[in-house]
């Protein structure tokens, strides 16, 4: 009960927007709508591991792949229950990920993770390329069905949407949980300053490795979500530039919350639709929307509720006012150095 009145708000708010995708009656919204739930999950995972613990991760959408891959081949090569497959998914996914943190978190800055883990994506797609002998090759995985639970089916985009609608919530509440508890506070304490967390004893590299195998266990619980949606699977739906894309979703909607991973991912999954008839100008669209996030809303868009419109006045100003002094004192050291070096 306490649980409910917590969340309560953030839960009503999700149902609401289901409510009114399911009574468009628009096909198409639905469907566009169940790929904004799971890049939702998806995306709360790279709040976790680049929100909360500071870790840049440009490969979401690797561990996205192995978690569909393993489900569906669980599924249609081994017969087992869509429900088995979830737990199995998400655990090889996690151990993806530490085996692949314990060498990159040895170094220093995160822009080394953001390396390792946007070439591992590659890495992946050449092996679920070649590996034709388990995943097809070029050729895919299909016939992947929907699940079911006794008598209720989950065939059709309706039924689909209110799956994944509650499988996010669950998560929602799960994450929400482990940041309120010690592992939440540890990973707070290594974002702001990660030699004070190991100068008060916090196992920096040990969190930063919880954090890392939370983190890729959604992506593979998303990718388990992503299979009997689309109903094929094939490497090229698992790159690297879907990563960025979810990392996009993040810092615009908030890298700092989950409820800005959510809302990140459901603006810049319905927004770009409306230039679906060009994929470049899609593109275009996320590069600008992202540049503005951070120019005017460094903490993103979630930053915004609860405030008045006098209020976020004020914040947009002045944070266009820092952008105009910087602007002025590197015009300045330009205007310097030049003159330096006519002399």
């Amino acid at each position: 009960m306490n649980m409910i009145k917590k969340y309560g708000k953030y839960i009503v708010m999700v149902i609401l927007l289901a409510l009114v995708i399911y009574l468009s009656f628009n096909s198409y919204f639905v469907f566009v709508g169940i790929n904004a739930l799971i890049n939702a999950i998806a995306v709360m995972g790279i709040v976790i591991i680049s929100g909360y613990a500071k870790q840049l991760h440009l490969g979401q959408s690797a561990f996205m792949g192995i978690g569909a891959y393993t489900s569906a081949i669980l599924m249609t090569k081994a017969g087992l229950n869509f429900w088995l497959t979830i737990p199995v998914a998400m655990v090889i996914s996690g151990l993806f990920g530490w085996v692949l943190s314990i060498p990159t978190l040895k170094l220093k800055g995160g822009s080394y993770l953001a390396l390792v883990t946007q070439t591992f994506g590659e890495i992946i797609y050449v092996l679920l390329l070649n590996m034709v002998w388990l995943t097809n090759g070029p050729f895919g995985i299909s016939g992947i069905k929907a699940p079911t639970i006794g008598p209720i089916d989950f065939t059709g985009l309706q039924p689909y949407f209110f799956l994944c609608m509650a499988i996010l919530i669950i998560v929602y509440i799960a994450l929400k949980r482990i940041v309120k508890v010690k592992f939440g506070r540890f990973f707070i304490s290594i974002r702001e300053s990660e030699e004070a967390a190991q100068s008060i004893g916090i196992n920096t590299r040990k969190y930063k490795m919880v954090a890392f195998v939370i983190a890729t266990s959604i992506a593979g619980l998303a990718g388990v979500l992503y299979g009997p949606f689309i109903g094929y699977l094939s490497p090229e739906q698992f790159r690297w530039q879907p990563s960025l894309i979810l990392v996009s979703m993040a810092i615009v909607g908030g890298l700092y919350s989950l409820e800005g991973g959510i809302i990140g991912a459901i603006l810049l999954t319905f927004l770009p639709e409306l230039l679906r008839s060009t994929d470049q100008l899609r593109m275009i669209l996320y590069g600008v929307i992202v540049i503005l996030t951070l120019a005017f809303l460094p903490d993103g868009i979630v930053s915004l509720f609860g405030k008045k419109p006098k209020e976020i006045k004020k914040m947009l100003s002045a944070q266009w006012d820092m952008l105009s002094d910087k602007t002025l004192r590197r015009k300045k050291k330009k205007i310097k150095a030049a003159r330096m070096s006519g002399k």
